[in-house]
């Protein structure tokens, strides 16, 4: 009985002991795995606190670089994308892709500002120097200023004495003035007793202009039987150079001057106006009472201008003053303007005279008569709003040239059988020019073969038949 409790406390004790063991070991396990366990959660709480300060300091960087580049710090991507995009496509399309960033935009546009800020640099330098230029200027300015005032206050000086000699001759003139009152109421006395004269005189004058009528029919039959259109030749070709100058039997005295012009004829033509000119000619110098110099104005190459032909002028004649009339509108070199003017001085300046005329608003000045040697035609302006008045002074004058037996002629052919050529007349004419305004002078008449003023001659003369000095 003893033996078997004894047995039974024995096994009591190994279980305990087995179980105290297997506590033991259990307890064991349990505190190594929580050491274990609250090592692992430290290293996750630091893992964690190194990853919090990663994100903010990438918090921070990335809020620094939207301020940097002007956004917003809080702007998410979706405005910085836009952003991005939008500044690429305005200030950097036309960079390469490579080179679309900020940085090397701001670099290109720092070294377009550094060029920019040299031009300038320059521009002020010029600017400075047109500031100092226009000083001078300014100075020079006021020292003209006080020179012309100087001038104005000498010139008001003279006007002062001149009205003072204005104001004495005034006072003269009236003088004279009461002189010639009393001298012209002497002289309408004395002419009211010469009207009493002359009234039997009046009935001797009709008789006379009666004759005189009688004597103009018979002038005007005679012309109409006539049968040339010109009376005869001016002159002749005495001498042609190779070099385009030509010499004519005419000069001083004939009374010819420079740029008096003339169509030449063949040697063998008598009625020019059946035959076709063979050019025109211009007078340059005047060398001895019947030799003058030349140049060919308008030749014909196949039929050139040979020594021996003829020259004609319709408007100059030795000894003679022919005397024109024009109507119509004068247009001498198709530009559509009115030259009446220019034809009236053309013709007084080669030795003849202008008895009647249209001016340019159609109204008819002066009066024709049986010395009227040619009518020049001009065209008829239907179109222009002064049609009517040209249409009357036409008919009036044509009307008057058929009753005095005033040959007609068109412009043209004005123009072609007196050789003038439009567009080569570089001096101007006037009803007052003389020959004396246009003396031959040596350095400036003087024709050389190479010279740029006259056309060369292109096609060989005849030698000389003789030389005319």
């Amino acid at each position: 009985m003893a033996a078997r409790q004894d047995q039974t406390l024995v096994i009591a004790l190994i279980v305990f002991v087995c179980i105290a063991v297997i506590g033991l070991a259990w307890g064991y396990l349990m505190f190594k795995s929580s050491g274990d366990a609250h090592k692992q959660v430290a290293d996750l709480q630091q893992k964690l606190q190194n990853e919090k300060e990663a994100v903010r300091t990438n918090q921070q960087e990335n809020e620094a670089y939207r301020r940097y580049i002007g956004l917003g710090e809080h702007d998410n991507y979706e405005v910085v994308k836009e952003t991005y995009d939008g500044d690429m496509a305005k200030y950097g399309s036309t960079f390469d892709e490579s080179r679309q960033n900020y940085r090397d935009i701001l670099g290109i546009i720092y070294e377009e500002n550094e060029k920019i800020a040299l031009r300038e640099a320059d521009a002020k330098e010029q600017l400075r120097q047109l500031k100092d230029r226009l000083l001078a200027v300014e100075n020079e300015k006021e020292q003209q200023v006080q020179q012309y005032q100087a001038q104005m206050k000498k010139a008001e000086t003279d006007a002062a004495s001149q009205r003072k000699a204005f104001a004495e001759d005034r006072s003269k003139l009236e003088a004279t003035k009461q002189e010639l009152t009393v001298s012209m109421n002497e002289q309408k006395q004395y002419y009211q007793k010469e009207k009493k004269t002359l009234s039997g005189e009046i009935s001797e004058l009709k008789t006379r202009l009666a004759n005189s009528e009688r004597s103009k029919e018979k002038l005007l039959e005679e012309r109409k039987q006539g049968t040339e259109s010109f009376e005869r030749f001016a002159g002749a070709v005495s001498w042609v150079n190779q070099n385009g100058s030509i010499w004519i039997n005419l000069g001083s005295a004939d009374a010819l001057r420079p740029q008096v012009t003339f169509s030449v004829y063949d040697g063998a033509i008598r009625d020019p106006a059946k035959a076709e000119k063979k050019g025109s000619i211009e007078i340059t110098r005047i060398l001895g009472d019947h030799i003058s110099e030349a140049r060919v104005t308008e030749d014909n190459l196949v039929d050139p201008v040979l020594a021996g032909d003829h020259v004609y002028s319709q408007v100059w004649y030795p000894g003679k003053k022919r005397r024109f009339a024009l109507t119509g509108f004068v247009d001498i070199d198709d530009d559509g303007i009115n030259d009446v003017d220019k034809a009236m001085e053309l013709i007084e300046f080669n030795g003849g005279e202008v008895d009647s005329y249209l001016d340019k608003d159609g109204i008819r000045k002066g009066k024709m008569t049986v010395n009227t040697r040619y009518l020049v035609l001009g065209e008829f302006p239907e179109d222009s709003p002064k049609a009517g008045a040209f249409q009357t002074g036409w008919n009036s004058m044509t009307r008057d040239a058929h009753d005095l037996g005033v040959e007609e002629i068109t412009l043209v052919e004005f123009l072609n059988q007196m050789g003038y050529t439009p567009g080569e007349r570089t001096v101007p004419l006037g009803a007052a020019a003389r020959p004396d305004d246009f003396a031959a002078a040596e350095d400036k008449l003087e024709i050389s073969p190479n010279s740029s003023r006259f056309r060369p001659r292109r096609t060989p003369y005849r030698l000389p038949r003789k030389i005319p000095y």
